[in-house]
């Protein structure tokens, strides 16, 4: 065989044999790059490319692998670290947020949205859509774009507490001003109607000329001034009593033994239910106490004023549990009936009563209370069952 003839061969076997190698050696950094990429998709970067005992090509490729895997790892984590820093800021906010895509799917929300809408778990939007028809509920809604994708960013606030705390602070200022002048204009006048009436009555003024019928006039009319004058410092000092709330000092007491001794104050038959049995509550307990007792005492005086006999079994009931949040909730029920809408919408609001013999401050200062002591007290009606709830909630 020609010499040249083998040379030729022997430099294409040479050639077909380094292109096989260096095709071989493509295949395997393709596939190195592959399964980078596919890791990081999986959130996988516990992966690494030895660099050690490798040709000056691979450990190329091996650190610069290792630099992309670190630099996306990092950017991962920084990016995580931004979204659990957004969470904290959505959760510490009153105002409740969701965002909901273009089949009613709840994709996000925060912990206010729970609280607002009352559930446990938020993944369509049709758990709460009567829920959000609440009055007392403010909604903003806006559209975005999230991942190519139209979704709407749905806002909630809880306007009740807001228009519940100005209602209350304006009618503090009203009344200091109130009680102060009447308490200056009053005082003096049953103070000399008195005096008169003593006078009146002592043998010196029954000896004088006037006649009996100008006497008896006369003591009437005193004896009206001083009953009218002692009624009206009466209503004062209730209402000196809503405006003058002394600061709570509040300890750890167990829920169940506290409600069993307001139940024995009640002249009623009362359930009580605590959960768990242990249950702990951090509050002023004497306040507390003067807030679960005149909810008790409304509960029995409306199955008092009731018209005709309950068609069931007349029942009082305190439930005690608590909330995610860990608030202490304790829930006075009865079924005496339904307070009516246009009441239901009153009771909270100072003097406002329906019973003929009522202050009006029985309900009003039990929210104060609460207020002051960091919590709320609010009305929850089922109609379905005929269940009146007055809810005390103790942060």
């Amino acid at each position: 065989m020609d010499i040249n003839k083998v040379i030729i061969i022997v430099l294409l076997l040479v050639a077909v044999v380094g292109y096989i190698r260096l095709y071989c050696h493509y295949r395997r950094n393709i596939k190195k790059v592959h399964f980078l990429f596919d890791a990081i998709d999986n959130g996988d970067f516990s992966f690494y490319f030895p660099t050690e005992k490798r040709n000056k090509e691979d450990n190329i490729l091996h650190q610069s692998l290792n630099r992309i895997k670190l630099f996306l790892q990092h950017t991962r984590e920084e990016q995580m670290e931004r979204e659990k820093y957004y969470e904290q800021i959505l959760n510490a906010v009153d105002t409740g947020i969701m965002v909901v895509d273009s089949h009613d799917n709840i994709l996000q929300h925060n912990q206010a949205v729970l609280r607002l809408l009352d559930a446990d778990v938020l993944t369509h939007i049709n758990q709460v859509r009567e829920k959000l028809k609440d009055e007392h509920l403010a909604k903003h809604e806006t559209q975005a774009m999230l991942k190519g994708k139209h979704v709407r960013i749905i806002a909630l606030s809880d306007v009740s507490n807001e228009l519940s705390n100005q209602e209350v602070d304006s009618w503090i200022k009203l009344i200091r001003v109130l009680t102060h002048e009447i308490m200056n204009t009053i005082t003096p006048v049953t103070s000399l109607s008195e005096t008169l009436l003593k006078e009146l009555n002592s043998e010196e003024l029954y000896t004088a000329k006037s006649s009996s019928a100008e006497q008896a006039k006369m003591k009437q009319g005193l004896e009206t001034i001083h009953k009218t004058g002692t009624e009206l410092l009466a209503f004062v000092n209730n209402y000196r009593r809503f405006t003058h709330m002394p600061q709570p000092q509040p300890a750890l007491f167990y829920v169940e033994p506290f409600l069993e001794r307001m139940a024995m104050l009640c002249n009623h038959e009362v359930e009580i239910e605590v959960t768990p049995k242990n249950l702990l509550a951090y509050a002023d307990e004497s306040l507390i106490s003067h807030v679960v007792t005149n909810l008790l005492k409304n509960a029995v005086e409306a199955f008092n004023g009731l018209q005709s006999e309950p068609t069931t079994k007349a029942s009082i009931r305190l439930h005690a549990y608590t909330n995610e949040q860990e608030a202490v909730i304790i829930d006075v029920s009865n079924n005496a009936g339904l307070i009516p809408d246009d009441v239901a919408s009153h009771i909270f609001i100072p003097f406002f009563t329906t019973k003929p013999e009522g202050s009006g401050i029985g309900l009003s200062l039990s929210r104060q209370i609460m207020r002051v002591s960091g919590g709320s007290l609010s009305l929850h009606q089922d109609k379905a069952q005929g269940i009146t709830t007055f809810r005390i909630v103790i942060p």
